[in-house]
C-alpha cells in the first residue's frame, strides 16, 4: 500500500504531458490513482468491523452475565425447595449425620497411621521360651571360662574378692573353646557378680551379667525393674521412663507387654539419649523363673526429640530364678545386654578404660547398694502409696489404732534400712577411699552411667 502511495507521488512531480508520452507509464498512473480511492472506503471498512466487533463483545458479556444470574438464582430456589420440604430439624440432623461421617472416616484414617501393630512386632512366645534355660548356660559358661580344670577353683578375672578361693595350680587353667563360650570372655568380677563381654560388629561389646543376691525376692527384684514411677526415684540416670502402651492381650499379673520411652542422662558435653522399646516380661510359675526381654522398637506417639540422641540399635534380656520360692529372698539372675549409644571413644582410650575399670569398678557397689535397697524397699515403698491414696480419700479413713501399729511398724523398718545402708555404705567407702571425695562428680562421668544401663 504504502509502496503505491510513493508511486504517485512521484508521477505528480512529473510533467503532466510526460504521462502522455508513454502509455504504460500513464496506465500505471491510472492504477495509482485508482488505488487511493478505494483505500479510503477501506478504512471506513476497518473501522466498521471495529466498532461492531466492541458490540458483539458486550453483547456476549450481557449474555453470560445473564446466564450466570440464572444459574444463581436457580440454586437459591432449589436450596428454598429442600428447606421447604424438609423442616428446620430434618435439615439439621442431614448436616449434622454429614458432618459426623466426615470425621469419623478422617479420625479412622489417623488412628490407622498412629497405631502400633502389635501383631507385626509383638515379641512372641517362643521368644521368650529361648530363655527358659539361661541360668544353666551362665554356669556351664562359668565353668569353661573362670573355673580351673584341675582343682575346679575359681580364676582370677581382674582382682582378687573376699570370701571366694582361687585356683593355686601356676596358672593352669581350664581349656575352653569358641563353641562353648560362643564369644564370651571374663571382663570384670566383683562381690556377687560376674561379667563377661563379647565384641559385637562395629567395635562394640555386648555384656553377660550373672549375679546373686542373699536378701532379696524374685518378685521385688521384679517390681524393681518394670515398676516405672518407682525406678524413676531409685535410678538418678533416668530423667523420664514412661509406659506409652500395653498390649490388650497380655496385661495379667503375671505378665505384661509395654512400649516404653526412656529418657537417660547423660555427662556433660553429651546429649541425652532417650530410648523407645517394646518390653515384655512374664512369671513363669511351672519352671519357676522371670524372664524380661526388651527390644528397640518404633511408636508413633514418640517422635524423634530434638536436641537427644536416639537409640536404634538396643536388645536385652533378664531372666531371674529364686532359691526357694517367689515370695522368699534369695534370687540369682543373668542379664545380657547390647546397645549402640550412638558415641565412639577412641581405642587407646577405650584399652586405657577397661585397664582401670572406670565404667564398672569405681561406681559398682554404689550401684548394687541402691539396687539391693530398691529391691528390698520395694514393699515399704508400696505400703507408702497405698496408704498415700487412703489419706487423700476422706470417705475411708484408716482407724486411729491401724495408724499408729503402721507408724511404729514402719519406723522399726526404716532403723533396720538405715541400719543395712550405713553398713553397706561403709563398705563401699572402705573399697573406694580414693574416689568418695569426687562422687559428686563422677555422677556426671562415662563410669557412672555406663553399668546402670545394664539393668534397663
Amino acid at each position: 500500500m504504502y509502496t503505491w502511495k510513493l508511486l504517485g507521488n512521484v508521477l505528480r512531480r512529473f510533467d503532466a504531458n510526460y504521462s502522455h508520452n508513454g502509455g504504460r507509464l500513464a496506465f500505471v498512473k491510472h492504477r495509482v490513482l485508482t488505488y487511493d480511492k478505494f483505500g479510503s472506503y477501506r478504512k471506513e471498512v476497518n473501522q466498521w468491523f471495529r466498532e461492531q466487533g466492541k458490540q458483539v463483545a458486550q453483547a456476549c458479556r450481557r449474555q453470560f452475565e445473564f446466564i450466570t444470574a440464572q444459574r444463581i438464582r436457580r440454586n437459591v430456589q432449589i436450596f428454598y425447595l429442600y428447606t421447604r420440604i424438609w423442616d428446620e430439624v430434618a435439615l439439621r440432623e442431614f448436616i449434622k449425620s454429614w458432618r459426623l461421617r466426615v470425621t469419623r472416616n478422617f479420625l479412622l484414617s489417623t488412628v490407622a497411621v498412629t497405631m502400633y501393630n502389635w501383631d507385626h512386632d509383638r515379641i512372641t512366645d517362643e521368644e521368650l521360651n529361648k530363655y527358659i534355660h539361661e541360668i544353666e548356660r551362665i554356669h556351664r559358661l562359668r565353668d569353661c571360662t573362670v573355673v580351673c580344670a584341675k582343682c575346679h577353683l575359681r580364676i582370677i578375672v581382674d582382682v582378687i574378692q573376699a570370701n571366694v578361693k582361687y585356683c593355686k595350680c601356676n596358672g593352669v587353667q581350664s581349656t575352653t573353646s569358641s563353641q562353648n563360650t560362643d564369644g564370651w570372655l571374663p571382663y570384670i568380677e566383683r562381690q556377687d557378680m560376674l561379667i563377661w563381654r563379647r565384641q559385637e560388629t562395629g567395635g562394640l561389646y555386648a555384656y553377660k551379667v550373672y549375679g546373686s543376691f542373699s536378701d532379696v525376692t524374685a518378685e521385688d527384684f521384679l517390681q524393681a525393674q518394670v515398676d516405672v514411677d518407682y525406678r524413676l526415684e531409685w535410678d538418678s540416670t533416668a530423667k523420664e521412663l514412661e509406659i506409652i502402651e500395653t498390649d490388650p492381650k497380655s496385661k495379667s499379673s503375671d505378665q505384661s507387654n509395654d512400649i516404653i520411652h526412656w529418657e537417660m542422662l547423660w555427662p556433660r558435653f553429651f546429649s541425652n539419649r532417650d530410648y523407645v522399646f517394646q518390653r515384655r516380661w512374664i512369671v513363669n510359675r511351672e519352671k519357676g523363673i522371670i524372664i524380661i526381654v526388651s527390644r528397640v522398637t518404633e511408636h508413633p506417639n514418640v517422635p524423634i526429640i530434638r536436641g537427644i540422641h536416639r537409640v536404634k540399635s538396643y536388645w536385652s534380656y533378664m531372666v531371674i530364678r529364686p532359691c526357694t520360692e517367689f515370695s522368699k529372698p534369695g534370687i540369682e539372675f543373668g542379664l545380657t545386654y547390647f546397645d549402640d549409644p550412638g558415641v565412639s571413644i577412641p581405642s587407646p582410650f577405650t584399652s586405657w578404660v577397661a585397664l582401670r575399670g572406670l565404667f564398672f569398678c569405681n561406681r559398682l557397689p554404689d550401684f548394687l547398694t541402691r539396687m539391693r535397697n530398691a529391691s528390698k524397699n520395694y514393699q515399704k515403698y508400696k505400703a507408702t502409696k497405698q496408704r498415700e491414696v487412703i489419706f487423700n480419700n476422706d470417705n475411708y479413713p484408716l482407724p486411729e489404732e491401724q495408724v499408729k501399729s503402721d507408724t511404729s511398724a514402719n519406723s522399726t523398718n526404716e532403723l533396720e534400712i538405715i541400719h543395712n545402708v550405713q553398713q553397706e555404705s561403709d563398705i563401699v567407702e572402705n573399697g573406694n577411699r580414693d574416689t568418695a571425695s569426687n562422687s559428686s562428680d563422677e555422677k556426671q562421668g562415662l563410669h557412672y552411667f555406663y553399668l546402670t544401663k545394664l539393668f534397663a
